[in-house]
Parts: structure tokens; C-alpha cells; sequence
């Protein structure tokens, strides 16, 4: 398992590596600072407070989830585990953030560590979703120039449709899941049966919080959160784009949120460093914006993205050092 691991963090970073390459190989050193240099603070500022709300948002959302499980949690305590996952994920390989979460929280939650993994899919897909549709908006209205990055900005639309469609089947009816479930279930039970018999109560209960999840008003309601986050996110990258004076053509933020945040699935080294850099400024540069200009704004948004998320999650995981002996005496006996 650790031997697996090592192979999968080195090849993130090999990925890493390559893409900073790719970003820096074409870039004026000189003209770069240039850029970075000439900020417009006006427009920068707003990045931070853009950011905020985004990130509030999620936490609603994931509130509401979690809430469904525990009555008694707060919007406090849940924002302590999402925002300490987050910056494990910045900073930790492999995603390690989301175990962090899912089995380090759960007495913090009251939660039982299935229902944690099950509210994560549920957000991990809406997000997707909702990603999805603003890549198909942005393209749609800002026609990106074709050139040699225009394969990777536009891949294709039918894949990303039925991609689409199935997260939209799997949100609403997670029960079609359940099938090809208990088929592995089946077949696997044939040659370790108590492994399955060990198996079969956490699948019960990942089903039933994924049932419970997709009812229809709570659905609508999470929906309208994750459009509302993705949007501030979005908000974020354009007031950035607007804030350095080399970008002719800010709107280039608009298309590089989804792009750039697509490009974070792909192997790199903890924070994404490379792949989000390289791909955002393809996005930026298709625009019609300075190869320049465009590592600038890459550079800088991820800047923004990155170290604030981080400061704040080590602040709540100092936080959660101190009190995570303290659960509400409500729920005391809820997490098994």
C-alpha cells in the first residue's frame, strides 16, 4: 500500500514538474514581475471577500447535509472539518484532506465516517456538475480562438453532456447505483464471504445517506448554494484577470475558473502546483491575452486561492487540536 502510494505522489510530482515547464519555458522573467508588479488594488481586494463567500456557501451547503444526520451541528463546527480537508488537500498528497475528514471528524461531527464519505460524493458531484455548465456557458459566449491549446479547452461536448446527465441520474436517484453494488457485492461474497459480511452494513448505510440526500426540496436547495459558491469563485478569478493591467481581456476569468479547476483532477504535487498554472493560463491566453500577462494571472490566482484556504484550515485544525474532546452532549452517542 505504501510502495502504491509512493508511485502515485511521484508521478503527481513528475506531472508537476512538466507543466511548470510547459508554463515558464515561453515567459519573460522580467516582463512577468512586470505584471505582478502593477496590481490594481481597487479590483484585488475584492478577490479575498469573493473567496469568503464562496467558501461560506459550501459550508452551508455541506451543513445542511451533515444536519440531516446530526440536528444538533452547527454551522461553526461544520466549517472546521471542511476547511481544514481543504488545506490538507493544499498541502498533503493524494487528497489527503478528505480521509482527514472523513475518519478524523467523525466523532467531531457525530457522524459515522460512511455518511461523511456519502455527503462528500453528493458534493464532489454537484460541484462537478455545476463546473461543467459554466465551462459549456463560457465557451459558448467568449468563442476562444482556435490554436494549438483549443483541444484542451474544448474536449468534447458530447462527453461532457452525458457526463452531465449521469451525474444529474446518480444525484437523484443514487439507487441505480445499488445495482451494479450489490452485483460486486455478489460476486465478491463467492470468494471472501466475511469480508462482504463486514462490507454489507457500511454499503447499507452509504445508500441510505445518499437516499436521504436526494430528497427533492433539500436537492434544490444544495444546488442553488453550490451555483451561488462556483459563482463567488468565478467572481474571484475575474476581479484577479481585472486587477493586472497587462490582461487586455478580463473576461478571461470567467473562462478560467472552470478550466483551471477541471485541471486539479489530473496527478500533481499537494496545492496542484503546474497543472492549475498551466491550464489556467491557456485558458487566459485564448483570450487573446500576453503569454505574460496570462502566467501572471495564474500565478496570482492561485496565489489567492491558495494561501488564505490554507492560513484559514490550519487555524481550525488548531482549533479542533484544542477542543476536539468537546461534542455537543445532545449528539453525544450518534457517531458509531
Amino acid at each position: 500500500m505504501l510502495y502504491k502510494k509512493c508511485i502515485k505522489f511521484s508521478i503527481g510530482l513528475i506531472a508537476s514538474v512538466f507543466f511548470v515547464y510547459l508554463v515558464l519555458r515561453s515567459v519573460s522573467i522580467q516582463s512577468l514581475f512586470t505584471a505582478l508588479d502593477h496590481i490594481n488594488l481597487s479590483w484585488f481586494l475584492w478577490s479575498p471577500l469573493c473567496l469568503l463567500g464562496a467558501y461560506v456557501f459550501r459550508i452551508k451547503r455541506s451543513q445542511i447535509m451533515l444536519a440531516s444526520l446530526n440536528p444538533d451541528l452547527s454551522f461553526g463546527r461544520s466549517a472546521v472539518p471542511y476547511m481544514v480537508s481543504v488545506a490538507a488537500n493544499n498541502v498533503l498528497p493524494l487528497r489527503a484532506g478528505d480521509a482527514l475528514r472523513a475518519v478524523n471528524f467523525s466523532s467531531w461531527l457525530n457522524i459515522p465516517t460512511v455518511s461523511i464519505l456519502a455527503v462528500m460524493m453528493v458534493e464532489r458531484l454537484m460541484d462537478l456538475l455545476v463546473i461543467i455548465a459554466a465551462l459549456g456557458l463560457a465557451l459558448f459566449l467568449f468563442h476562444p480562438r482556435s490554436d494549438s491549446g483549443d483541444i484542451l479547452l474544448h474536449g468534447s461536448s458530447t462527453f461532457l453532456m452525458l457526463l452531465a446527465i449521469a451525474i444529474i441520474v446518480l444525484l437523484l436517484f443514487p439507487a441505480v447505483m445499488r445495482i451494479p453494488t450489490e452485483w460486486c457485492l455478489k460476486e465478491l461474497a463467492r470468494i471472501v464471504p466475511t469480508l462482504v459480511g463486514k462490507l454489507r452494513p457500511h454499503t447499507d448505510k452509504l445508500f441510505g445517506t445518499l437516499v436521504l440526500m436526494a430528497h427533492r426540496p433539500r436537492m434544490t436547495l444544495l444546488f442553488g448554494y453550490t451555483g451561488i459558491s462556483w459563482f463567488l469563485e468565478a467572481c474571484t478569478f475575474f476581479v484577479v484577470a481585472h486587477s493586472i493591467p497587462e490582461i487586455a481581456n478580463p473576461a478571461a476569468g470567467w473562462l478560467a475558473m472552470p478550466v483551471g479547476t477541471l485541471s486539479t483532477v489530473l496527478p500533481s504535487s499537494p496545492g496542484y502546483v503546474g497543472t492549475f498554472h498551466y491550464f489556467v493560463t491557456i485558458a487566459a491566453k485564448s483570450l487573446g491575452n500576453t503569454t505574460d500577462a496570462s502566467t501572471a494571472f495564474a500565478i496570482l490566482i492561485h496565489l489567492v486561492l491558495w494561501l488564505p484556504v490554507t492560513l484559514c484550515g490550519a487555524l481550525c485544525f488548531v482549533y479542533w487540536i484544542i477542543k476536539r474532546n468537546t461534542v455537543p452532549a445532545a449528539s453525544s452517542s450518534s457517531a458509531r
